[in-house]
Parts: C-alpha cells; sequence; structure tokens
C-alpha cells in the first residue's frame, strides 16, 4: 500500500493513546537522515500491544509532510511467495503515480519481481536499487513492513540489499516485530545481524500501557459504542485483565459488555465462537498441532517439564510431536516460564480463549484425565490445589471424593488467599447432601474465609445458617465469636452482645469468645460485665495455646480503649509485643493490627506509627485482607494526629467505598467523621458538607462521631445555634457510648464559647478538666483542656494541653493550643506566629486565619509565607519509603496503605526530592545505611 500525502493531509487519524513517548522516539529516528545513511528503525513488542498502530500513524504523519510513504503488509499467506507483497505496495505506488520517471522504474521493478520470470538475482536488485534511489531522489522515502517475521525471504534478503547501499539516496524502513524473538527464521536473524551490525538498526521497545491510558482507551471505545453512564466495573475488569496491551483491552472491554448485554455474570469475557477464533489466530499464529497443546496448556494451567507428557495425551498427540509443538509455544513467547519453572500462557485472555475451544464434552473429559494422572503423583499442597480445580469443574453432587478434596483445596486457598477460598467452600457445600456430617464444619469454614476477605454482612448470614447445625465445644465457640465479631464491625452492637450472652451460657464457650465478650460488652455501655469477663480471660490466659492468647489479648486491648484506660493498655501492648515475638506471621499480624489501631485511636503516635510500619510489612508479605481494614482507620488516626492531612484523606478516599459495599459501617462512619473534621478545618466547606451529607448512621457509635464531626464543620462556618442543638441532642441519647461522651461535650463546650458563653462552657467541662490524659485519651484530654482553658482564660491549663499535645506530636492541637496562649498567655507574639505556621502547614486555613488576624490586632509581624523546605519525612513517607526497601512494586505498596497507585508515585517524588535518593536503589542503600532523616 502507497499513501498519498495530498490525501492523508486533510484524513483524520483515530487518537494515539499512552504512546507519545514512543511515537515520538519512532518518528525522531526516521526524520534523522543525514547525508548517504540508510537507516531502519525495528518496533518490538508483544502481539497487540500496537506495533501496528504505531506504524501506520507514523506512516500517516510521514505522508503528511511529503515522504513517499511504501507499505509492506505480511502474513502466512503472502510469506509463500517470493517477493508478493512488496511487488503489491510497488504496484499501488506505479498505479497511483503512472507518467513520472519513478513509476517506470516500478514497473520494471514489479517486471523483475514476478518469480515467473527468470531475472538473475543481482538484476533484481540493481533493479530495486534504482527504484529506491529514484524515490529518495524525489522525496524521502520509507518502507513501512508490518509483522517482519512474516516476510518472505527473498523479500528480507533484498531490503538488507537496498539497505547496506551508500549511496547519495537515503532510504528509511521502518518495521513491526514481536517479542520475543520469532525461532528457526534464518533469513530474519541474517538481516537483522548485517545490518545491526552496520550500524543501520535502531530499536523502539513497546510495553503495556499504564492504567491511566488504558482507562481513556476504554472509555473511547466506550464512547464510540455509543454506552453511556457510568462503567466502572467494566473498566476495572479491562484494567484488570489487559495487561497494559490495548488489543487484549479491546477484546476484553468487547467480552465485558456481551457479558453484561447477556445479563450473566462471569470473572472472563465471553468471547463469541467467532471473535474467540479471530482473535487466536491473530495472536498465536501457530500450526493445528501447538494451538492443540495450547489448549492443553490451558486447561492445567502450569506446565512443567514433567507435565509436557500429560499435556501430550490431553492433545492426543505422539510424545515426539508434543515436544515439538510445545517448544514453538515457547519460541513464539505464548508460553512463558515463571519463577517456579513453569510454563504457562502470555496472557489470561489468550488461556480462556483456549480453552473455551475445548468442547465440553472434551473438556470434562481432560479435567478427568488430569485429576486422575495427578492422583498418582506423590502428594503436597501444591498438588493438591491443582486436583481439586480440575475436580471442580466435573464434580457432582454427593460426590464423597471430591468433597474431601475440594474442602481441603478450600483450607489451602483460605490460608493465603481467604477471597479465593470463598468461591470453593461455595462450590463444596453445593455438592455436599443435607445432614452430611461434614456439611456444618464446611459452613462454618465458609463464614470464618467471607469474614477474612472482608465481608462482614456475608459471613454473619452464613454464620448464623451454620451455627444451629454445631454441637457445643470448640467449633460452635470458634464461629460464634466470628458471628459476634462481624456484627460487632457492622455496628449491630446489641446483637452483637445477645449472641455473646446467649453462647457463653454454652459449655466449652472458649476464651476467644470470652475476650471478645468483654469488648462488646463494654461497646454496650456495660463495663460491669466486660469487667467481669476480664476476670474469666486472665484466669484462663496462662493455660491457652500461643495464638488464643494473642486473640484475647487483642480483645482487651480493644475493650480498654473504651474504658480509656491507659495503664492497662501500655500493658497489654507489653505482652501483646511478646508474644507475636514467638508467633507465627498470621497472628503476629493479628497482634501488631490491634495494636496499631488501639494505640492510633488513643493518640500513642510513636508507638502507633512503628506498630503501623510492623503490621504494613508483614500485611504485604500474607495478603490477608481481616486485617485490613483496622491497619487503614489506625493510619488514617495516626495521619491525622500527626497533621498529614492529605495522606488521611487520601487513604480514606481509597477505603470507604469499600467498606461501605462490605458493610463494614464502624470503620466506614469513623473514616467519613474524620474526612468531614478534617475539610471543615482546611476551609474546605463546600466539599466538608457534602461529605458530611451521608444519612446518620443507625449505630451509636457512627452516629456519635458523625454529631462530632458535623458540629465542627457548623462551629466554623458560624452557625452555632445549629451544632449546640445537635450536641446537647445527642449527649441526651440513652445509648451515647460513655468513651465518646467527653467528645461531644469538648466540642459543644467549643460552640459556647464561639457563642460568647465561656461560663456554660466551662460548667459543660468542670467533670472532666480534671482527669488525666492516660484516662481519657490524649487528643480528647488536649481538647477538653484547651476549651476548659479557653472558657475559664486558665494559661496553667492551656500548658497542660499544649504539653500532652506537643509529646505525642499532635500537630493540630498543638497549634491550636499556641493560638489560644497566644490570645490568653504572656508570650503572645512567639505562641501566635508559631501557631500561624502550624496551621499553615497543616493547610488550616481558617485557623490560620485566625492567628494572623490576632497577629495583626496585637501589631505584631505576619510570618512570611514560607515553602516546605525540610527534609524530614512524613509519617506516611516513611512508611513507603520502608516498603520499597522491601523491594515491593509501587501497585503493592498502593494496596498496604490503602492509596492509589498514583499517589504513591507522588509520595515518592517527594521522598527522592527531600533525601537527594535518584532512584529505588539509592532509596534503598540509604535505607540499609540508616542515612534518611524520618
Amino acid at each position: 500500500m502507497t499513501l498519498n500525502g495530498d490525501a492523508v493531509r486533510g484524513a483524520a487519524q483515530p487518537p494515539l493513546i499512552g504512546r507519545a513517548r514512543e511515537y515520538e522516539r519512532l518518528l525522531s529516528r526516521l526524520t534523522a537522515l543525514q547525508g548517504a545513511v540508510t537507516r531502519a528503525v525495528l518496533v518490538r513488542g508483544e502481539a497487540g500491544i500496537g506495533k501496528s498502530r504505531l506504524l501506520s500513524a507514523a506512516a500517516h504523519d510521514l505522508a503528511g509532510r511529503g515522504w513517499t510513504v511504501l507499505e509492506v503488509r505480511s502474513d502466512e499467506i503472502g510469506a509463500l511467495v517470493p517477493y508478493a507483497e512488496l511487488r503489491h505496495a510497488v504496484d499501488e505506488y506505479a498505479r497511483r503515480d503512472e507518467s513520472t520517471v519513478q513509476a517506470e522504474l516500478a514497473r520494471r521493478l514489479i517486471a523483475a519481481l514476478d518469480v515467473a520470470t527468470d531475472h538473475p538475482l543481482a538484476a533484481v536488485h540493481a533493479t530495486a536499487l534504482r527504484f529506491f534511489a529514484a524515490l529518495a531522489d524525489r522525496a524521502p522515502t520509507v518502507l513501512v513492513v508490518d509483522d517482519l517475521e512474516l516476510v518472505d525471504a527473498d523479500t528480507l534478503v533484498l531490503v538488507a540489499s537496498v539497505l547496506r547501499q551508500r549511496g547519495r539516496h537515503p532510504l528509511a524502513v521502518a518495521a513491526g516485530m514481536r517479542r520475543p524473538d520469532p525461532s528457526g527464521h534464518a533469513a530474519l536473524a541474517a538481516l537483522l545481524s548485517r545490518v545491526g551490525g552496520d550500524g543501520l538498526l535502531d530499536q523502539v521497545e513497546i510495553g503495556p500501557l499504564d492504567d491511566d491510558a488504558v482507562r481513556r482507551l476504554a472509555e473511547l471505545l466506550l464512547a464510540d459504542l455509543k454506552r453511556d453512564g457510568a462503567h466502572d466495573e467494566i473498566v476495572a475488569t479491562v484494567l484488570r485483565q489487559s495487561g497494559g496491551n490495548p488489543f487484549f483491552a479491546v477484546q476484553s472491554l468487547l467480552g465485558a459488555l456481551e457479558t453484561e448485554s447477556s445479563g450473566a455474570s462471569a470473572p472472563l469475557p465471553a468471547f463469541p465462537v467467532d471473535r474467540g477464533r479471530a482473535f487466536l489466530d491473530r495472536v498465536l499464529r501457530v500450526e493445528p498441532e501447538a494451538r492443540r497443546i495450547g489448549r492443553a496448556a490451558a486447561l492445567l494451567g502450569v506446565v512443567g517439564i514433567d507435565r509436557v507428557p500429560l499435556a501430550a495425551d490431553l492433545a492426543d498427540l505422539p510424545a515426539a510431536r508434543a515436544a515439538a509443538a510445545f517448544d514453538a509455544l515457547v519460541g513464539r513467547g505464548i508460553l512463558l516460564v515463571g519463577d517456579d519453572g513453569g510454563f504457562r500462557l502470555c496472557h489470561q485472555l489468550v488461556r480462556d480463549a483456549l480453552y473455551r475451544e475445548i468442547g465440553p464434552a472434551e473438556r470434562a473429559r481432560w479435567h478427568r484425565m488430569a485429576a486422575e494422572r495427578l492422583s498418582e503423583l506423590p502428594g503436597s499442597p501444591g498438588l493438591g490445589l491443582e486436583i481439586a480445580a480440575h475436580l471442580r469443574q466435573v464434580a457432582e453432587f454427593g460426590d464423597e471424593r471430591a468433597i474431601a478434596v475440594l474442602a481441603r483445596a478450600a483450607e489451602l486457598a483460605c490460608a493465603a488467599a481467604p477471597r479465593s477460598a470463598v468461591p470453593w467452600f461455595e462450590q463444596v457445600l453445593e455438592i455436599t447432601p443435607e445432614g452430611h456430617p461434614r456439611r456444618a464444619a464446611i459452613a462454618a469454614r465458609l463464614a470464618r474465609a467471607l469474614l477474612l476477605a472482608g465481608r462482614p454482612r456475608d459471613a454473619i448470614d452464613a454464620g448464623r445458617r451454620a451455627l444451629p447445625a454445631l454441637a457445643d465445644g470448640d467449633a460452635r465457640a470458634q464461629l460464634a465469636t466470628l458471628v459476634v465479631g462481624a456484627l460487632f464491625l457492622v455496628g449491630a452492637i446489641d446483637e452483637a452482645a445477645a449472641l455473646a450472652d446467649a453462647e457463653l451460657g454454652r459449655p466449652g464457650t472458649g476464651l476467644r469468645l470470652l475476650s471478645k465478650a468483654a469488648h462488646v460488652h463494654m461497646a454496650a455501655n456495660r463495663p460491669g460485665d466486660a469487667l467481669d469477663d476480664v476476670a474469666g480471660v486472665e484466669r484462663e490466659l496462662d493455660s491457652a495455646p500461643l495464638t488464643e492468647r494473642i486473640h484475647a489479648l487483642g480483645n482487651l486491648a480493644l475493650m480498654r480503649t473504651l474504658q480509656c484506660n491507659a495503664d492497662e493498655l501500655r500493658a497489654l501492648w507489653g505482652r501483646l509485643s511478646d508474644l507475636a515475638e514467638q508467633a507465627p506471621a498470621t497472628s503476629r499480624l493479628a497482634a501488631y493490627a490491634v495494636t496499631s489501631y488501639t494505640q492510633a485511636a488513643f493518640g500513642e503516635t510513636r508507638a502507633a506509627s512503628d506498630s503501623i510500619s510492623r503490621a504494613q510489612r508483614l500485611h504485604a508479605q500474607i495478603g490477608w485482607t481481616l486485617y485490613r481494614d483496622d491497619l487503614a482507620v489506625a493510619q488514617t488516626h495516626n495521619a491525622v494526629n500527626l497533621g498529614d492531612w492529605a495522606a488521611a484523606v487520601d487513604i480514606i478516599d481509597s477505603i470507604a467505598p469499600d467498606l461501605d459495599a462490605a458493610g463494614s459501617f464502624m470503620h466506614r462512619d469513623t473514616l467519613r467523621a474524620i474526612k468531614v473534621d478534617v475539610l471543615a478545618n482546611r476551609g474546605e466547606w463546600a466539599a466538608a458538607r457534602q461529605a458530611a451529607a451521608h444519612p446518620i448512621s443507625q449505630n451509636p457509635h457512627g452516629a456519635a462521631v458523625q454529631t462530632w464531626s458535623h458540629a465542627g464543620l457548623e462551629i466554623l462556618v458560624g452557625d452555632l445555634d445549629a451544632a449546640r442543638t445537635r450536641l446537647e441532642r445527642h449527649l441526651d441519647r440513652p445509648d451515647l457510648p460513655d468513651w465518646l461522651r467527653p467528645r461531644l461535650v469538648s466540642r459543644l463546650a467549643e460552640a459556647e464559647i464561639e457563642a460568647g458563653r465561656p461560663r456554660r462552657a466551662a460548667e459543660l467541662l468542670a467533670g472532666l478538666a480534671g482527669r488525666r490524659a492516660d484516662l481519657i485519651g490524649h487528643p480528647t484530654y488536649v481538647a477538653v483542656q484547651l476549651a476548659y482553658g479557653a472558657a475559664t482564660r486558665d494559661t496553667g491549663v492551656l500548658l497542660a494541653g499544649r504539653a500532652v499535645a506537643d509529646e505525642h506530636r499532635l500537630a493540630f492541637l498543638s497549634g491550636r493550643a499556641r493560638l489560644l496562649l497566644g490570645t490568653h498567655g504572656d508570650d503572645a507574639e512567639s505562641d501566635l506566629t508559631a501557631a500561624a505556621r502550624t496551621f499553615k502547614q497543616l493547610g488550616a486555613t481558617p485557623w490560620r486565619r485566625r492567628a494572623v488576624a490576632e497577629l495583626r490586632r496585637r501589631g505584631f509581624k505576619i510570618p512570611r509565607e514560607r515553602g516546605q523546605t525540610g527534609t524530614s519525612l512524613t509519617d506516611t513517607e516513611m512508611q513507603i519509603a520502608r516498603l520499597v526497601q522491601l523491594g515491593h512494586s509501587n501497585r503493592e505498596i498502593a494496596a498496604t496503605v490503602f492509596l492509589s497507585v498514583k499517589t504513591v508515585e507522588g509520595h515518592l517524588s517527594r521522598i527522592y526530592h527531600k533525601t537527594g535518593c535518584a532512584n529505588r536503589l539509592a532509596l534503598t542503600r540509604a535505607l540499609d545505611a540508616g542515612l534518611l532523616p524520618s
């Protein structure tokens, strides 16, 4: 094909998404022709990655600039006839430009390339050289060759000959070729070696698109298909399945749309037969026997060298031919070797399309054969999962072997990946009859997997269905504890307490249920019952297994946090730390997660930072989701306390939708309240009102923290009557949790002070102002002290509040303490200046305005605006740096610290700037050497 410059100048090209850098590199190399140098540019990448699209865009661009562009398009059929595709491209040029010297030379070349005539090879090459020289004499010329590996050997030799001529007529060749190198193509290997050895070859590698580019591609396709509305789930599916490959992204999107239109739900796109075949024809380009081995690999999933005979039997091929077909797939990059030495198909979409090519009867036969053959091998956990994966496709109702194998596989999956274990347990239940001796235990394990997977509402439903069938004893007590804990997470505190009461009356209830009862009894404002439970736990603790002791102490730490008893909490943190050193990884994660959560809630920022860091490292290794929400809330609390408000809001925005979908309302309500408070204190009042628009929670804890945050917003915007009314009504509620009352009272006192009623504020706080900081929680203590000190103008009280705020690095409260001391104390200028700078650093705009206004009123100098030139890393930045040190990718770090990948990248840029480290390796070395500021 030949492009006409006049024709293309007005023609529109579809947008080239996510390839600006590669496109610029390709064009710069093609246009860098100087003197008599010929140049070839090879565009390389996997099938579907966008080589053809990039070459087409470059050809269109160059034709528009007046270049002569000849496009050679190759395929398997054209490769059978020497020079066929090159003749076609030259013929198109001759037809378009019939009367020129170049057209006459084109016709001579067409005749020379005719395999039916007997032209000497030297004459063919000389004719081709004259033709290309004439073209280049008239205008810059580029020969665009797509799918270079499919070009016939004669054309390759001819192109190499033209490229190596160092005459005065430069010629550019732009070619696309798959990665990895195609095997068995001697002419192509010789061409690349010769041209590369002469220094005439440049390469442009094309890798996967980033997530933003794939998202834009999906949105463009949806718009072209006139699919209006939100398609977040479809776009998420495309991101997950495409691996950044644009062709795969298109196929994934079309499959997802077809699945959506059919009303079905499937984890993979359901290719129609014709499109699936066309998809494979483009990606594979292999012989039928290799395709059959590919189907066997799709069914087996992983094929080690020792599994090739099994693949051969499934494909019904002799061993030698099966091995050759297998090697052909490896050579073409369709089968890729993993770190474990096993070979996998290059992409999940390829595997799915090949799997769908297997007919249903043959598929069932292959799965049975695979399960039988694998069962003959020495047993191992991994092998058990392989066998189960085949059995689950053909298991029949009541099949005892299938029930046993699938249940064992579900347990193995749950130990490493609870989310993936849920469908395993569900399938086991589907084939297990009612009344079967294992059914109740399997149902209980399903409930556990659901809770571990972060689905508390579903865990409650599954657990309640299973509980009546379980006899008294450990299994029932464990399930009851699980359901009680899940009820607490969804905010059903009274239901949780009622179930705990009912189960504690049965024999064999166990230590874990008793300790969880202590937690929910305290949450239900039943401190007497909670303390009785604690006494029972302490009596049994020493004789309990290590993991049971960790869980029991964790529940007691949660209970003591609600009780606001710092002495008991510190003792529990120490005991948990000692036990964690001896415990397996999952129990150690449980200890660090509950310690992080309770320390952050209490305001112990230094200890919380250390515990969060330990928990994050374990969480990244284990991958469990059970403690994810606790860690997210801990990180958010700690970030707010330390003044890293941007990180706190990022975490909330990242995880709150998941909490809402899963029904984890206790955590969701806490995070929503924190977001409203942060936005209000930053002066982003429209955003704060939007964040506060959610209905008030139905559970007492959620309702109280929402009331606290909404009232804070109303105070800042001057709606004092609304704030007072809201707080007074809530303080009259009989279900208000005792541990939250001081927070609401201190906020009501703030409203009274703003309204000019300091005496009323002092009266409200009289019973709280004398409490010790370790019996109320550090942030609440400081808030009470500041409100009481402001109401009474007692600088001693204000100084006491500031001391605790400074000791525990409570940044915002420290700034507020200095603002009040600057208003009522002796060192006004110093305190007000420090307050203004603190609020500036936090982004607390309305509070900074107050400090600046007071400085101005008193005639003091306003502090200059200073950029953030500090080199100390924030807590969030240090967490990310430590995870980089451990070798985690940005995507893994994002999942661990509950941020988006883009936000992690932004944090890393700031880390590099602050530390002077140029890259991840330098950062890791600096951390290893202890050189970083923190």
